[in-house]
């Protein structure tokens, strides 16, 4: 599944370069933040101060055509991080490769505020054994997943640098590949610098309100799921369908339900295949062709393995690649325990 994440960053990262002119940065920032408990089984590994330190290179194209996927000017590019979780023989350290995108919402002078998000592989020095670590609940796959989002502030005080501050919110689990996956959330500040290989006129292109008519949509979504006690995998497919309306230039407001059919899981009879029925109500962040939304859901019909919980959240981000069709992933998960990844594919009318 992650291979198809990739190629999609990948469409995205060589239409990007289609376009010559351009502006480049590259960037170190330091980070501290601490750690989420959000189980009693976690509180004693959470009362540590994770620090880390990241490098990335993003690059900003200057069309047109660029300015229309977002409705703003955006970054894109590479990032690679260290990251000490403050205890070495329980946590241990991680290391990652993600892609960004920076989208930037406002700029004043020397002064712009952006949305820095990103995705992607960490590897994990410490993980979850029964016999040798079995306090670290957090992590059980050494290859996990990041993802993480970063609302920053700029100011930029010559021609090539800018300082930084960012306000950080990660998030690595395995994605429910294997247990246990309770998954770590860990809110970090980072202070940082920005050095400018190239400086270039930013060019001023009128910016589309998304409307204020409603929309209304359907999904699908895939993924594979680890069966009990076994190592294969079943399928898991969901069908979505939903409504939303934009209530300013970056926000939507909307409603759905969405069904899912899991064959990892045993039903009534011993046999595999469960539904699940779950009505919706969701925020949309709207940015040119990309829409990430916040689905706040509630099981209305639920499999017994799963009567501990009443609600669910579902993390979406999807990219208009032509007229209605739309292409992403979604995250699920049950407060902070991140229960998998999906493929998602919809149409809007």
């Amino acid at each position: 599944m992650m291979k198809l994440y990739c190629v999609i960053i990948l469409l995205v990262f060589y239409s990007h370069f289609l376009e010559a002119q351009s502006i480049q940065r590259l960037r170190a920032e330091i980070q501290h933040g601490f750690i989420i408990s959000h189980a009693s089984d976690l509180k004693p590994v959470s009362d540590n101060r994770p620090t880390g330190f990241h490098v990335s290179w993003q690059r900003m194209g200057l069309g047109q055509n660029h300015w229309e996927i977002c409705n703003c000017f955006y970054y894109i590019g590479a990032q690679f991080s260290w990251l000490n979780f403050g205890d070495r023989d329980i946590l241990g350290d991680a290391y990652t490769l993600a892609g960004t995108f920076e989208p930037v919402l406002w700029r004043y002078n020397q002064w712009s505020l952006s949305l820095n998000s990103g995705i992607g592989a960490t590897w994990l020095t410490k993980v979850h054994h029964p016999e040798n670590n079995p306090l670290n609940n957090f992590f059980s796959s050494r290859l996990s997943f990041l993802l993480y989002v970063a609302p920053a502030i700029e100011y930029r005080f010559s021609d090539n640098w800018s300082g930084r501050l960012s306000a950080n919110y990660n998030h690595i689990s395995n994605g429910g590949r294997k247990q246990p996956n309770r998954g770590m959330n860990y809110p970090q500040v980072g202070i940082g610098v920005n050095y400018y290989l190239n400086n270039e006129v930013l060019p001023d292109y009128e910016r589309q309100h998304p409307g204020n008519e409603y929309l209304f949509w359907i999904e699908s979504g895939f993924t594979t799921r680890k069966v009990d006690d076994e190592n294969n995998r079943k399928p898991s497919v969901a069908l979505v369908g939903g409504v939303n309306r934009a209530v300013s230039a970056f926000n939507g407001l909307g409603f759905g339900a969405e069904y899912n059919h899991d064959f990892s899981m045993l039903n009534e009879s011993g046999n595999y295949g469960v539904h699940l029925l779950a009505p919706f109500i969701s925020h949309h962040f709207i940015f040119g062709k990309f829409d990430f939304s916040q689905r706040m859901s509630w099981y209305a019909v639920q499999p017994e393995q799963l009567s501990s919980h009443n609600f669910y959240q579902r993390y979406v981000i999807t990219y208009k690649v032509f007229s209605g069709l739309r292409m992403g992933f979604s995250l699920k998960s049950h407060g902070h325990v991140a229960t998998n990844i999906d493929f998602r594919m919809g149409w809007e009318f």
